[in-house]
């Protein structure tokens, strides 16, 4: 996935650094952001579309539910973890964790360091095919 793009089609980024590497960010020179401490310090705007937090982690930051129970009520979330021996020995379960969690699964960053998993509300959920006018709400379609 191309981080730098994503991040530059959100015109307010946070970043919560939860481990010491910035990884792809610290190569990212045409992207401003402002980091934050915690999430507790976060004020968030829930009506706010191009608002973007960014949250380095490995697994071991994100050992409890404290940083999903937190980023509630966002919009935009991309969960960078980093790409370490304890990812790749069960990747099923941890990829499980964070799909259970609304996350969608983006691939390795381009230098292959982190994991990619981005929340967005505006593409949550896909609507099926059969979920429009011309299948079930059309009055001239009902008899057949």
């Amino acid at each position: 996935m191309d981080i730098e793009k994503y991040i530059r089609s959100k015109s307010n980024v946070k970043v919560l650094k939860l481990v010491e590497d910035d990884g792809p960010l610290s190569k990212i020179s045409s992207c401003t952001y402002e980091n934050i401490d915690s999430l507790d310090s976060y004020k968030k705007n829930i009506f706010s579309e191009d608002e973007l937090l960014v949250i380095i982690a490995d697994l071991e930051s994100l050992s409890d539910s404290y940083i999903f129970e937190r980023n509630y009520g966002l919009h935009n979330i991309m969960l960078l973890i980093t790409n370490d021996d304890k990812f790749k020995k069960n990747t099923t379960k941890h990829m499980n964790k964070f799909l259970g969690y609304g996350y969608k699964y983006f691939g390795s960053s381009n230098n292959n360091k982190f994991q990619v998993f981005v929340y967005d509300i505006s593409d949550y959920k896909d609507n099926p095919d059969w979920l429009n006018n011309k299948n079930w709400a059309n009055p001239e379609l009902w008899e057949k």
